[in-house]
């Protein structure tokens, strides 16, 4: 993964640039869209279905809102691209708030990036007409206990209502917005977390340096707390970490356990 690591640092500033009209249209290409405006690309259908065409199976495209007009359904689906990011350990931050806001000048930067990104992971659709022909990925089947939740739920086929169908159709429909709702929280907190170790490193280093040392262990001391409200124990902080002006310890946070999904 390192090899790709350097790959999206680097594209950034090579290759030749297109024009507004070339670009638009070598999306439309690669997805078969029918995007007219470079602001349409804010809604990041487009962008989770090239990434699933690089790296398949990165993104289920069952959970993308493909007609997403509104912000929370955009919002969705840039949460989704970035989370494909991370899976794959590609130290890329996508500009949500930027491109959110259905910015021309903002997309379109980015678009330029996300081409030069998919040519340099993608040496086999080098030209456009090529690309074109390339299969379209298929949709990831449904998970396995969407599946044992329909034969449980479901009376023999003789048996069968439209009342019965109906209630199945609901359960599996609350089933998929559950399942949508638990990647937006994983994304989310694994941003929080992040940043929690930003600060928690930034407070670590204004104590070492002796600068504002009650300040920066205040504000430790509201890091380390417990569900509770309690202060961390003080055999879990150790010796090198306290509220009494030492350093914070390495374990002080404790990261997010992984969701077994991804």
């Amino acid at each position: 993964m390192s090899d790709l690591k350097m790959t999206v640092s680097l594209t950034s500033v090579n290759g030749e640039n297109m024009s507004r009209h070339d670009m638009l249209q070598w999306v439309n290409t690669m997805v078969q869209g029918q995007f007219k405006k470079i602001e349409e690309l804010c809604s990041g259908v487009a962008y989770c279905q090239m990434m699933e065409l690089i790296f398949p199976n990165c993104i289920n495209l069952k959970r993308v809102k493909m007609s997403a007009k509104l912000e929370h359904e955009c919002l969705h689906n840039l949460k989704l691209f970035q989370g494909a990011f991370t899976r794959l350990k590609l130290d890329k931050t996508v500009p949500i708030d930027r491109l959110i806001k259905g910015r021309f000048q903002d997309n379109f930067e980015f678009l330029q990036w996300f081409k030069k990104f998919f040519d340099s992971q993608a040496p086999g659709m080098e030209n456009i007409k090529s690309a074109a022909n390339a299969p379209i990925p298929k949709p990831i089947k449904p998970r396995g206990f969407a599946k044992e939740l329909a034969k449980v739920v479901s009376p023999p086929a003789s048996d069968i209502s439209a009342e019965d169908d109906l209630t199945i159709s609901d359960l599996m429909s609350e089933i998929q917005t559950l399942s949508l709702k638990t990647d937006s929280a994983v994304v989310a907190r694994d941003e929080c977390y992040n940043k929690l170790l930003q600060i928690e490193g930034l407070m670590d280093d204004m104590i070492n340096g002796g600068k504002h040392v009650e300040f920066c262990n205040r504000i430790c001391a509201v890091l380390y707390k417990t569900i509770d409200g309690q202060p961390a124990a003080a055999d879990s902080l150790g010796s090198n970490g306290n509220a009494n002006g030492n350093a914070a310890p390495d374990t002080a946070l404790v990261p997010p356990v992984a969701n077994e999904e991804y």
